[in-house]
C-alpha cells in the first residue's frame, strides 16, 4: 500500500510541476461554462429585417412600426424594391423582407384579403421557420387590435378582424432542409481538424522523438523550418477540401452554386489562421496529449462561437464581441454564401479581410513563439 502511495505522491508532484495542467483542470472548465452557457440558446432573436411598403397608408405604417419595435427583429429601415432587398440579402445583412402590396389598406377596408409577401433567407432553416412564425404572430395581433378598434392610428373600426394572407417565400433553401445549412459548415470544421490538429500534434511529436533538435542544427532558419512544417498540411487541407466537395455532391446532392476559385481563395485565407494556431499550440504543449487537448479546447470554442449551431445574432452582446476574433465564424458564413447563394467575392470582402487580419496575426505570433522555442 505504501508503494502505491509513493507513486500517487510522485504523480501529484509531476502534475504540480506542469503548469499547463492547472489551466486545463481549473481555468478551462470555468471559462467553458461561462461562455458556452451564455452562447448556446435555442431562441431566435434580433433577426435583421427590412420592409418594402408599397402602400404607405396608416395601417401599412402600423405594421412597419410594430416590426421596428419588436424585440425579435432588428429593423434596418425600408427599401424601395425587391431588387434592393435581394442585394441586402445577398450581402448577408438582411434575413427577412416584408413586402406590403399597393392598396393594402383599401383592400382591408373593402373586405378583401390582401397578400403580404415575406421573403426569408432560408439558409438556416430552423431560424427561418421561427422568424416566419414571429411575423405571422405579429400580423395576427395587429388584426385583432384593428378589429377591437384599439389601434391608436387606425381610423376605421370593423366588426370582424381584417384578413391578411401571408405569402412566405424561402430563398436559397425552399424546403428548409437542415443539411443545406450543416453540410457546408462541416467542410470548414474538417479543415480546422486537418490544419490545426495535425500541425500541432506533428510538431510536438517531433520534439518528443528528438527529430526537431536534429533539424535545428541544420542551416535552416526558424522561419524556414516553420514554413516547411505547415506547407504539407496546407496541401493536405486543400486535398481534403476537394474530397469534401465531391462527397457533399455525391452523397447529399449539394453542389456548389458559386465560384470554385472564390471558394479556394477564402479557404486559403482561412488556413493561414488555423495553421498559425497549430504552430502556436505546439509551442505551448510538451506532449502530444497536451497538444491534442489544447487544440480540442480551442476548436470547441471556435465551433460553438462560429454560428454553426446557433446564429450569432441570438447570442448575448459580449459573446458576439468575442466571435469577431474567431476565423471560423467568417469562413462558415463564406461557405454557406458560396455554396447556397452563389455569392460573389465582392459581397464577401469583409469576411476575407477579417480572416486575413486574424491569419496574419496568428502566423506572426506563431512565428515569434516558434523562433523563441527553437532557440
Amino acid at each position: 500500500m505504501n508503494r502505491i502511495l509513493f507513486v500517487v505522491q510522485k504523480e501529484f508532484r509531476q502534475i504540480r510541476r506542469t503548469k499547463a495542467y492547472f489551466g486545463l483542470i481549473f481555468v478551462a472548465p470555468f471559462v467553458m461554462l461561462l461562455v458556452m452557457g451564455s452562447a448556446i440558446t435555442t431562441e431566435v432573436k434580433h433577426v435583421p429585417v427590412t420592409v418594402i411598403d408599397n402602400d404607405r397608408t396608416i395601417r401599412s405604417r402600423d405594421i412597419v412600426r410594430t416590426l421596428a419595435t419588436s424585440p425579435s427583429f432588428t429593423f434596418l429601415g425600408e427599401v424601395d424594391s425587391q431588387e434592393q432587398a435581394k442585394e441586402l440579402m445577398d450581402d448577408g445583412r438582411v434575413k427577412l423582407v416584408l413586402d406590403i402590396p399597393l392598396h393594402f389598406e383599401r383592400d382591408l377596408t373593402d373586405g378583401r384579403v390582401p397578400a403580404v409577401q415575406v421573403l426569408v433567407d432560408g439558409v438556416d432553416g430552423n431560424s427561418a421557420g421561427v422568424a416566419l412564425g414571429y411575423v405571422s404572430a405579429m400580423l395576427a395581433q395587429l388584426q385583432a387590435r384593428w378589429a377591437a378598434g384599439s389601434g391608436t392610428t387606425t381610423p376605421v373600426q370593423t366588426a370582424a378582424a381584417p384578413k391578411i394572407r401571408l405569402v412566405p417565400r424561402m430563398w436559397y433553401n425552399p424546403n428548409l432542409e437542415s443539411k443545406l445549412n450543416f453540410v457546408p459548415g462541416l467542410i470548414g470544421v474538417l479543415l480546422v481538424m486537418m490544419t490545426m490538429f495535425l500541425t500541432a500534434v506533428n510538431v510536438v511529436r517531433e520534439k518528443e522523438i528528438g527529430t526537431l533538435e536534429q533539424l535545428m542544427v541544420t542551416p535552416l532558419g526558424s522561419l524556414e523550418l516553420m514554413i516547411g512544417k505547415i506547407i504539407p498540411f496546407a496541401i493536405l487541407g486543400f486535398a481534403q477540401l476537394t474530397i469534401s466537395i465531391v462527397a457533399a455532391g455525391l452523397v447529399f446532392g449539394i453542389w456548389m452554386k458559386g465560384s470554385l476559385l472564390t471558394f479556394y481563395a477564402m479557404a486559403a485565407i482561412f488556413a493561414l489562421s488555423t495553421l498559425g494556431l497549430g504552430i502556436f499550440v505546439s509551442t505551448l504543449a510538451q506532449t502530444q496529449q497536451q497538444a491534442m487537448f489544447i487544440a480540442w479546447f480551442i476548436m470547441i470554442f471556435a465551433l460553438l462561437l462560429s454560428g454553426f449551431f446557433v446564429p450569432i445574432e441570438n447570442m448575448p452582446a459580449f459573446i458576439q464581441d468575442i466571435t469577431y476574433v474567431n476565423p471560423l465564424r467568417y469562413f462558415i458564413t463564406s461557405l454557406r454564401e458560396i455554396y447556397l447563394k452563389g455569392t460573389e467575392f465582392r459581397y464577401l470582402w469583409r469576411e476575407a479581410l477579417a480572416m486575413a487580419l486574424i491569419g496574419i496575426t496568428a502566423i506572426t505570433g506563431a512565428s515569434l513563439r516558434f523562433r523563441k522555442r527553437v532557440r
